[in-house]
């Protein structure tokens, strides 16, 4: 069998500093997969941090990531951070206008006694070529976790986001 997807979410969100989609997870799925159809914003990279089942945005730095940067112009490179305050990077532009995909899926975020773990893979615009990131991460806080929040070091112009549960 194949597994089923059941849209839980969807919206574009303009000109904004950070994104946040609360009460996206729950205990219904244990899995998720998020598509970013749309990313608009100036010369910058996008990244993610969870939300608590508080409410709360978590930054604190217990995230851990491994990203691989293939550019289609020059040298492939490994981004990893541990004790990052977010993950990614998931998405790049140097275009306005110009868009840009990412595929993330999340595993665990609802359960209280596991860490939240994460994948993605996106194809970012540049004036120089398509840079692709793959990536692995995790929050390595066991908390329930009921949303997502993307944050870029400039203002976000424009992110369409949908949100599935995977069954």
């Amino acid at each position: 069998n194949s597994p089923e997807l059941t849209n839980l979410w969807a919206a574009l969100c303009l000109s904004k500093s950070n994104i946040a989609l609360p009460d996206v997870f729950s205990s219904d799925y244990d899995i998720y997969k998020v598509v970013l159809d749309t990313i608009d914003f100036a010369n910058a990279d996008l990244f993610f941090r969870f939300i608590n089942s508080s409410g709360s945005i978590v930054s604190a730095s217990n995230y851990d990531d491994a990203v691989l940067l293939q550019r289609s112009y020059g040298a492939f490179a490994d981004n990893n951070n541990t004790n990052a305050t977010s993950l990614g990077s998931i998405g790049f532009s140097d275009y306005t206008d110009k868009g840009g995909a990412t595929v993330i899926y999340i595993y665990n975020p609802f359960d209280s006694s596991s860490f939240s773990f994460a994948t993605w893979q996106n194809a970012g615009t540049s004036t120089i070529g398509t840079p692709v990131r793959r990536g692995i991460g995790a929050l390595t806080i066991a908390e329930s976790h009921t949303g997502i929040n993307f944050t870029a070091s400039s203002t976000i112009a424009g992110v369409g986001a949908s949100v599935y549960g995977v069954s």
